[in-house]
């Protein structure tokens, strides 16, 4: 097989297919959204869309050998981040009042002032200071800034999917437990992504990131990323049968 042939059948496992999987289900997000009633879960549906489509761009943009190009994809990391965590802190206060014993979920009233402060700290990791701390996603960043990354963004991940899906288990509409069992799916396939690509990087250090993500080895967070798309497809799904939406059409 030619490297030619070779790097349009990565770029079409990698990129494409995941990018496709993301904007269907940002369509459906939003055509579930016409249908619904409801103003959580129109928000919810609207939401699902939002980040569907944002994330189909980040399949196209994760990766740049332009220092300037690569700074801007950080700072839209940098953002990224923020307003996911922003919709899951909505979330979690409407997963909680959908519980009958209206229990708390992992003390998030103090949480998430920790998440919060983690998510900023995150921002600043992937954007970087000059002079001090080269941002994380750039082509050959340093190990620590790396690993520093990996962690911060694990915590932030790692506890926000456990929360949105303790709430999923506790709360009693039915609509929203679906949809919300399938959005902390999300934010922990998220975290293997994140899991699988600083193994990869450690694995196979002496490549920048722009090389290794043209090649077989980057073709398992493109699977990761097929899943989350479907994830994502199947917690705006959630929210309304197909069926409703094709009898209004």
């Amino acid at each position: 097989m030619s490297n030619e042939l070779e790097l349009v059948l990565v770029i079409a496992l990698g990129e494409v297919l995941p990018a496709i999987v993301f904007l269907y289900a940002a369509y459906w997000s939003f055509e579930i959204r016409r249908a619904l009633v409801g103003r959580i879960y129109r928000r919810q549906a609207a939401w699902l869309g939002i980040l569907a489509i944002n994330l189909a761009a980040v399949v196209f943009i994760t990766y740049s050998t332009n220092i300037e190009v690569e700074y801007l994809i950080s700072l839209y990391y940098a953002v990224l981040f923020l307003v996911v965590f922003a919709y899951i802190d909505s979330v979690i206060p409407v997963a909680r009042r959908s519980d009958p014993l209206l229990r708390g979920i992992l003390h998030w009233g103090t949480l998430r002032y920790f998440l919060w402060f983690d998510a900023f700290l995150l921002g600043v990791l992937n954007v970087g200071i000059p002079g001090v701390i080269p941002p994380s996603f750039a082509s050959g960043s340093s190990l620590v800034a790396n690993l520093s990354w990996f962690v911060v963004a694990s915590i932030l991940f790692g506890f926000s999917g456990v929360a949105v899906y303790i709430g999923a288990r506790r709360s009693r509409d039915m609509v929203l437990r679906s949809s919300l069992k399938w959005l902390g799916a999300i934010l922990l396939i998220t975290l293997a992504t994140f899991v699988v690509d600083t193994t990869e990087s450690l694995l196979i250090p002496t490549m920048t990131n722009f090389q290794f993500f043209y090649t077989y080895d980057a073709l398992p967070s493109g699977v990761l990323y097929i899943l989350m798309a479907y994830s994502f497809y199947r917690s705006a799904r959630a929210l309304s049968s197909l069926g409703r939406i094709q009898d209004e059409s």
